[in-house]
């Protein structure tokens, strides 16, 4: 379905309330008001002002701020700086937008992040490692070497802002890319130009995209409070020459409610060239 719309959610409640229980009630007099835009995007929610006006304790109001990000209405924040003394809250709560129109837009077209800049976006990037390793027996497969070839890692995180990690970006290529290893420590470098320079020809991807939930690890590097819901996209993009030589192979850990994906693709598998048309299992 394309929505649904605030008007359609507000005509479907949450299923299995209790239409007796005061937080139930609670919580879905404070979704409406949230559907009915008597809350801007960005607004703070207060659990304590919550608390004072629906006279519930602060578990209760913790449960209705929970549900409502998890539909996708609020966004928790973890604080970065507490105000005043003795207070013991670590996150904050602002209300989303729901319009997912409004995220970044990425084309899939050329390199990641020179996508989004032709749409003038100036996101900074961090080149975080560039080193020679020995190609696991993944990357080997992914990059058609042996397992334990050489193979270079290329390292990225990719801000929107001083506080706002939007990606991080996995790339191994094969060997004879060290020739250029220095011109890579650019941050904003053309990697299927450079690739270009060595007589190669990138042409064609294929791409595989997995939702899924934030780990440990992944909400510390990202900032992310241990109760956001964010899910990540998990994307492993392959990038091929018209002969079917891979040539770069990138696992990219996006943010989701900051991204949006879109495709062009052949409708006809006789449009696709013969390497590429068998489904990878």
């Amino acid at each position: 379905m394309r929505g649904p719309t605030p008007e359609q959610l507000l005509r479907s409640q949450p299923p299995r309330l209790r239409a007796s229980s005061k937080t139930d009630q609670a919580y879905l007099d404070l979704r409406e008001q949230i559907l009915r835009g008597a809350y801007q995007p960005g607004q703070q929610l207060v659990p304590r002002a919550i608390a004072e006006r629906y006279q519930l304790n602060n578990t209760s109001v913790q449960l209705i701020l929970l549900r409502l990000a998890s539909e996708g209405l609020i966004k928790i924040v973890p604080i970065k700086e507490h105000r005043w003394p003795y207070n013991a809250a670590q996150d904050e709560y602002h209300v989303a937008a729901l319009d997912r129109r409004t995220r970044l837009l990425s084309t899939r077209q050329g390199d990641f992040v020179s996508d989004l800049r032709r749409q003038g976006q100036q996101l900074r990037i961090e080149v975080e490692e560039i080193r020679v390793v020995y190609a696991d027996e993944e990357v080997a497969r992914l990059l058609a070497l042996s397992p334990g070839e050489k193979a270079i890692i290329y390292r990225q995180r990719q801000w929107l802002d001083a506080e706002t990690l939007m990606a991080l970006r996995e790339t191994y290529l094969p060997f004879w890319m060290a020739e250029l290893l220095p011109e890579l420590e650019a941050p904003d470098c053309d990697l299927y130009l450079l690739m270009r320079r060595l007589g190669k020809q990138p042409s064609w991807c294929k791409e595989a995209v997995d939702v899924v939930h934030a780990s440990s690890l992944e909400r510390v590097i990202f900032g992310l409070s241990p109760n956001d819901p964010c899910p990540l996209l998990k994307l492993t993009r392959r990038v091929f020459d018209r002969s079917g030589e891979p040539l770069s192979v990138d696992f990219l850990t996006n943010r989701a409610d900051l991204y949006r994906l879109q495709y062009s693709f052949p409708l006809s598998p006789e449009d696709i060239p013969e390497p590429f048309r068998e489904q990878e299992r």
